[in-house]
């Protein structure tokens, strides 16, 4: 998958989890709701891993930097070019 097709996979499974966790706010124990959050949290956190693998931090919890602050390295990840 390109960096493009990779990003938006992250954007609509970030997308779901928002809307899906909306519902859940005021459905507490729909057990197909949780179900569905935890399927889709799987795949976003996949997601999520794999483009910070091959194209850096999405955020700073993206960061594993042991020997300098690289975060503040332009460009910021939504300013890279495709």
């Amino acid at each position: 998958m390109n960096r493009i097709d990779l990003m938006r996979r992250v954007q609509m499974l970030s997308f779901v989890l928002v809307d899906v966790s909306l519902y859940l706010d005021t459905h507490p124990t729909d057990k197909a709701g949780l179900n569905f959050f935890n399927k889709y949290n799987t795949l976003y956190q996949s997601a999520k891993e794999e483009y910070e693998k091959n194209y850096g931090p999405l955020t700073i919890a993206g960061t594993n930097d042991t020997n300098s602050w690289s975060w503040i390295d332009e460009p910021w990840p939504w300013q890279r070019e495709v």
